[in-house]
């Protein structure tokens, strides 16, 4: 999966990359969205706790 993935998004870097660095970029990739995912998620909840807490 991480050799098609880096070769569909980075063609440079299956001709230049071994495998597994190949594979760091595709998980760092992974990683970070997750945090963003995560941070955007523990927000929404505190912006929508917040305003319960105004409106009792």
């Amino acid at each position: 999966m991480f050799q098609i993935a880096s070769a569909r998004m980075l063609p440079w870097a299956r001709a230049h990359l071994n495998h597994t660095a190949q594979a760091l970029i595709i998980s760092t990739v992974a990683g970070a969205a997750y945090f963003i995912v995560a941070d955007k998620t523990i927000l929404k909840t505190a912006r929508r706790n917040s305003f319960n807490d105004t409106q009792k």
